[in-house]
This record gives structure tokens, C-alpha cells and sequence, in this order.
């Protein structure tokens, strides 16, 4: 009837009040809205619909504009209308709650989805890039890759584009893309040994316009640092040479033309693979050293360790250890050293009868044929800073290492793999089974242990060493690896005292040998 009222001309309020209450009935609510506008238009003074828009924005989630039209009624309702007032002001007092939920929805959606990073200042966006980066080289690219907004702080800082590191993969266009974003101030330059020799031509022209004298850390092989130096003749600028701080170099035949240059040098680190008899020279150059390490070859150790007093690192893998040709009591006062690794060393004693390191933490020893050789300097002066032993595949005593353990009462990692005969016996000595001439108590900080590849290995030894560590609340890791006599039975209660506690009797590999 409302519809066709209205065709027929009629402009009454009451029949756009009538025909809205029925869109309302119906769920057409913006139909609905769209009459009780009209039914405003029409009569403005009266409250019908103003309340009938309130409710139909109510539904339709936009209460605050339902709160407006409450408030519009209101002021048209008789003041003797106590019912109507009651329930327009519950219908507003349920708006109210429901914008404040809704305002809380948006500010919680906003503090998940909003951006704000973007906010901040150039400088702290580019310093906290810079420690990402600095941590790992390669992060630099998954931060260009994020979004539009990190990819053009990334590209326009170069500070973070100043590890180059070289390798077959397009070699020439990297080092251009990384010249041009670092904008030449290259300070880590690393090649891989791959690269092809035919890029090394179009790849050094590329690095030709690098400021020289700001890199610090230089990897290449041999024949490639020959053509790197090659370069910075040509450029007049082989100073750089003395002003590197870490240089790692491989097989470099005729290196004794690059000694002049590494006078006064700054380097901190040195790591050197097939070192050569020619390469000595470096020790009247080289003073300032704090980790060395030397792989293949033949070397005079005395010279190295005298002339770098300041070592604190010094791993020592493949080598054949030259004798002092003069017979004297000369001896390397490292006192800083903390860390001494030795792989595969031929005549050990050659190093352990002259090296006195006091405050020595971590001492590793593998395939190492006499390594009682290299306890001579523990026998002297304990290693009392002593925290990590490791010794592997090397003919050993057990009283060599109970003369090494009885003098480290600070020792918190110990490691016996591939040694057979003497682990069940240094187990008794720690656990007090059979207790030293002082009856004093050994490796009392001991935490974590490593008896792999001990075919010998007792499961009584285990057990006692498990046990003396409970009664000192202290945490234990062991590895049991390789160990066949270790029972099945008491692997349950193992895993149940230990922390981290390994035993695989053999790998998939070797099951499939012995089958």
C-alpha cells in the first residue's frame, strides 16, 4: 500500500515512516535507511526518523553515526515520552559499546599491520641494518628484498654493501653491482677458489677503482693474490698491503717479492694454507698478530710465536715443524694465548718445548703420534686457566692425562675419541675411584664430555661419572658415540640424568658394511 501511495504523489512522512519500517522488517536496512532520510527531509522537527535511522545504523555497524541520531531524537521526544527515552538510550548506551569494541578491533589490526619502522629516522634505520649486516654478510640481500621502502634504504646505504665475497657465479657483474652500491669502499674482499682464470682479467678491471687503502680483510689463492698485487702496483698502491688487519692466503709460490710491503704491518689475523720455508720473512715484519693459523707445509715455529707475542689464537694443522738450527734454551712467552689447536703435526715437541702459555683455555689435540710430547709444558706449569681439552686419534698415556687434568681445576669440557686404552682408567682418576697421590678432587667443573669412538669404554665408567656429577648439581652433556660396550639396558636411565646424551653404536653406513 506504502508504494502506492507514494506514486500517486503523496509526500506524507508517515507513509516513507511506513515503508522504511517495513524494508526494516524485511533485512533491506539500506533501503530502509534511504526512507527514513526522506521521512528527515520531510520532518525534520519530528523524532521517527531520526530513531528509525539510529537502529538502521546500529545494524549497520556504523555506530557512531546511530549515536548522532539518538542524540538528534532525543531533543525531539516530549519530555512525558519516558518510554521511548528508555529505549533510545539503551539502543545508544549498545552503540556506544559496540564503537569502543570496534575502536579497539581497528587499534589492534593497526599495531599488527602498521608500518612503524617506516617512521623512524634515516640514521637509526641504516644503524640497525648495519648490525643485521655485520653479523652476516649475506643478510644484505634478503633486506633488499622485503619491500620497495627497505630496498631503497639498503641501495642507498654503503655501508652495507662492504663485504665482497667472489665466486663462479657471475663474477664480473657482482663485483660491479657491489662497486657501485658500496661506492668503491670495499673494506672485506674474499674470492673463492673456483672463479674461472679467464673472469680474473674483466674482474680486477672492475676492482680498479676500489679505495685501496680502506680494505682491511683480503681471502684469495695464491696465483689470484699475485695478480691482485700485480694491480696494485700498477696503481701505485701496495701500501693497501700493509694496512690489511686479516689476510688468508693459499698456495702463493715467489711470495718473499710481497715481503718488502707487509712492513710495519697492521695485520691481526693470519691464516696461511701451504706455508713455505720463503715465507719466513714475514716474522720481521709481522708483530702485531692475535690469531695465526698456518695449514700444510714446512715452518720454523719459534721465529712466528717470538715475533707475535700477543697471540691469543693459534691453530697449527699439516704441518712439519722445522727445528731450531741453533741449540738453545729459547723459548715464546705467549701469555695472552687462550687457544692452541694442533692437527696432524709432525714432531709436536718441536712447539711444546719451547711455547709457555699460562692462561691457556682451550687445548685440542688430534692425530698427533706422540701426544704425551705435547703435554711436556703441563708437566712444568700446570695449565690452571685450563676449561677445554680435547685430544683425538693420538698414541697418549693415561698418566699424560691425568698429569693435565690434575693441574686444571677449572676444566669444563673434556673430549677422549678414537683413543683406545686409556679412557676407563682417566674416568676412575675423575670420578675418585682410584684417587691421585693429593686425594684432592679433579674436574670438578666439569660439564661436558666426549668419549666417541672409545671401543673400550666401560658402562660402569659412564655410570660413576653420571653419578659423581648428580651429587654436584652439575649439568652434564655426553657423547657416547661409537662406544659398543656401553649396555642397551641402561640407556633409559642415561637419557633420564643427562641433559644431552648421545649413544649410536654405529652409523647407517657402517651397519650396512658389516651386514
Amino acid at each position: 500500500m506504502s508504494w502506492k501511495v507514494i506514486s500517486l504523489g503523496c509526500d506524507s512522512f508517515i507513509v516513507y515512516d511506513s515503508r522504511a519500517a517495513v524494508h526494516e522488517k524485511l533485512g533491506n536496512n539500506r533501503a530502509a535507511l534511504l526512507d527514513a532520510k526522506k521521512v528527515v527531509d520531510i520532518a525534520p522537527d519530528r523524532w521517527q526518523g531520526y530513531a528509525r535511522s539510529a537502529r538502521l545504523f546500529h545494524a549497520l555497524n556504523k555506530d557512531e553515526a546511530a549515536i548522532k541520531m539518538i542524540d538528534l531524537a532525543l531533543e525531539r521526544i516530549k519530555p512525558d515520552d519516558a518510554q521511548r527515552r528508555r529505549e533510545l538510550n539503551a539502543l545508544k548506551s549498545q552503540a556506544t559499546d559496540a564503537s569502543k569494541t570496534a575502536d579497539e578491533r581497528r587499534r589492534a589490526h593497526k599495531a599488527k599491520t602498521a608500518y612503524h619502522i617506516g617512521k623512524l629516522p634515516v640514521e637509526i634505520f641504516a644503524e640497525i641494518f648495519g648490525f643485521v649486516v655485520a653479523a652476516d654478510h649475506v643478510q644484505v640481500l634478503k633486506l633488499s628484498h622485503v619491500c620497495k621502502h627497505w630496498h631503497g634504504m639498503t641501495i642507498k646505504t654503503p655501508s652495507l654493501w662492504q663485504t665482497l665475497v667472489v665466486s663462479k657465479n657471475r663474477p664480473t657483474r657482482k663485483v660491479r653491482l657491489w662497486m657501485e652500491r658500496a661506492r668503491t669502499h670495499i673494506s672485506d674482499l674474499s674470492f673463492h677458489h673456483n672463479i674461472p682464470e679467464m673472469d680474473w682479467p674483466s674482474i680486477l678491471l672492475e676492482l680498479s677503482p676500489l679505495s685501496w687503502c680502506g680494505l682491511r680483510s683480503l681471502v684469495a689463492s695464491g696465483s689470484l693474490f699475485s695478480r691482485l698485487y700485480d694491480l696494485l702496483q700498477q696503481l701505485s698502491k701496495t701500501e693497501a698491503i700493509s694496512r690489511l688487519e686479516h689476510l688468508d692466503v693459499t698456495g702463493c709460490p715467489g711470495f718473499e717479492r710481497f715481503l718488502p710491503d707487509f712492513e710495519d704491518s697492521h695485520l691481526d689475523t693470519l691464516t696461511v694454507a701451504c706455508f713455505t720455508p720463503s715465507m719466513g720473512g714475514l716474522w720481521s715484519r709481522v708483530h702485531r698478530l692475535r690469531t695465526m693459523t698456518i695449514e700444510e707445509g714446512w715452518i720454523e715455529i719459534l721465529p712466528a710465536l717470538t715475533a707475535n707475542q700477543s697471540l691469543e689464537n693459534l691453530v697449527l694443522s699439516n704441518l712439519v715443524l722445522i727445528p731450531m738450527q741453533s741449540g738453545g734454551d729459547d723459548r715464546a712467552e705467549l701469555s695472552n694465548l687462550q687457544c692452541l689447536k694442533l692437527f696432524n703435526i709432525a714432531s709436536v715437541s718441536v712447539i711444546t718445548s719451547v711455547v709457555v702459555a699460562p692462561n691457556l683455555q682451550v687445548l685440542h689435540l688430534f692425530s698427533i703420534s706422540h701426544s704425551s710430547d705435547v703435554l711436556e709444558f703441563a708437566h712444568a706449569d700446570p695449565l690452571r686457566a685450563l676449561r677445554e681439552l680435547r685430544v683425538g686419534s693420538c698414541t697418549t698415556t693415561t698418566s699424560s692425562l691425568k698429569t693435565i687434568i690434575t693441574g686444571a681445576p677449572l676444566l669444563e669440557t673434556l673430549q677422549i675419541s678414537g683413543i683406545h686404552g686409556v679412557v676407563n682408567d682417566v674416568l676412575d682418576f675423575i670420578c675418585g675411584t682410584r684417587p691421585n697421590d693429593q686425594h684432592q678432587e679433579v674436574c670438578t667443573f666439569l660439564k661436558h664430555v666426549d668419549f666417541s669412538s672409545c671401543g673400550d669404554l666401560l658402562t660402569r665408567n659412564a655410570y660413576s661419572l653420571v653419578k659423581t656429577r648428580l651429587r654436584t648439581d652439575q649439568a652434564v652433556t655426553v657423547d657416547e658415540d661409537g662406544c659398543p660396550l656401553i649396555e642397551a639396558e641402561m640407556l633409559p636411565w642415561f637419557r633420564g640424568k643427562v641433559k644431552v646424551f648421545s649413544c649410536v653404536y654405529m652409523t647407517k653406513k657402517e651397519g650396512k658394511q658389516r651386514r
